[in-house]
């Protein structure tokens, strides 16, 4: 299937994202945020990495281990509103420009050949921010064992961070009609495209 036999009814545009924007916002949020919630963590890790690496990577494994339940999480919210939206999504993981601006595999949850409006979109696209952010600000608000706190102000920082992309998208389709739809499709890559429709 391609773009001219799934959209032949409307004029589609290719919407693209600027990868390599995004990245360095990526890696600047997480720096800034990692100031101001672990002030001079992010020197210490870093100096640390430069030393004894198996041995920090085995300190800081719970860490790691979190970030991944956080981002699955993170997906899985993604998947349960594009469902919530009618649509039937599916996991996937591609190479994109990450943290140290190399490809590296991420995952993503995508409808693919069906048509998205700009709000389902939206939706779909804050909900991780929105809940697990909420979550863990709430926890920060509250007097809990400093564990918690701890793992809550690193949900924080990985979560916000790791939904640039997310919040890129948000704002861009903020900026357009209402009536804009949106369709994914997969041929040697997943690609979008948009339409702006009438209100007739």
């Amino acid at each position: 299937m391609n773009i001219e036999t799934q959209t032949a009814d409307s004029e589609w545009s290719e919407y693209k994202l600027p990868e390599r924007t995004i990245a360095v916002a990526a890696v600047g949020l997480t720096v800034i945020l990692s100031e101001l919630l672990f002030p001079g963590g992010m020197m210490q890790l870093l100096t640390a990495l430069r030393g004894d690496l198996s041995g920090t990577l085995v300190e800081v494994a719970p860490e790691i281990e979190f970030i991944i339940l956080l981002i699955a999480i993170h997906e899985v919210t993604h998947y349960l509103v594009t469902i919530r939206n009618g649509h039937s999504p599916q996991f996937g993981l591609q190479f994109q420009k990450t943290f140290w601006l190399l490809r590296e595999p991420v995952p993503y949850v995508i409808a693919l050949n069906q048509r998205i409006s700009r709000n389902e979109n939206i939706r779909a696209l804050i909900a991780p921010v929105v809940v697990i952010n909420t979550i863990a600000a709430g926890v920060l608000l509250v007097p809990v064992p400093e564990i918690i706190n701890y793992y809550a102000r690193l949900a924080l920082v990985v979560n916000t961070a790791g939904s640039i992309q997310d919040l890129y998208n948000v704002g861009r389709l903020l900026g357009l009609p209402e009536t804009t739809e949106f369709v994914n499709l997969a041929e040697e890559e997943i690609r979008t495209f948009y339409t702006i429709q009438s209100n007739s």
